[in-house]
């Protein structure tokens, strides 16, 4: 499944992270644990909209990641996925890498989740509103969560 909005269509959406051949097998497992990889289809709690050209806003004109109902302090919104690699194999240029854990990287620029379109707040006149935080599933999986800091978010922030 897709989006109902995927922003200019410069990547392709995924729903798990996908394995970059710089990874070994080894640690590989060891990142996945003991379940196979968890799939995130599209959010019900955000969407991707653009960014309209005359807002007061760095991003203006681009794409961004939007509240689709009221989000609360501490709630884990979505997961960032993307081409997990080891740092040395990564893209220098990308603006879309997070590390998952040190040495290893997501990069969302090709492939990626609806997290790829959270903006950077510098330049907005406020605080960030969300923040990334590993997290580990039940299975063992290591993911890398976005999750909402000390102030609710509303619909359409």
């Amino acid at each position: 499944r897709k989006p109902k909005c995927f922003g200019d269509g410069k990547a392709t959406f995924i729903e798990r992270n996908v394995w970059h051949p710089s990874v070994p097998d080894d640690l590989k497992k060891q990142l996945i644990g003991s379940g196979k990889c968890i799939t995130q289809g599209p959010s019900t709690r955000v969407q991707v909209q653009p960014i309209p050209a005359t807002a007061k806003h760095p991003a203006a004109g681009q794409w961004g990641l939007f509240a689709a109902a009221t989000l609360h302090p501490g709630e884990h919104v979505l997961d960032y996925v993307g081409r997990v690699s080891l740092a040395e194999a990564a893209e220098p240029d990308s603006d879309y890498v997070a590390e998952l854990v040190p040495g290893v990287l997501v990069d969302a620029a090709v492939e990626g989740g609806e997290a790829r379109f959270i903006n950077d707040f510098h330049g907005t006149g406020k605080n960030p509103n969300v923040r990334f935080q590993r997290r580990e599933e039940p299975s063992g999986e290591k993911r890398l969560g976005v999750h909402v800091m000390k102030n609710k978010i509303k619909k359409g922030e």
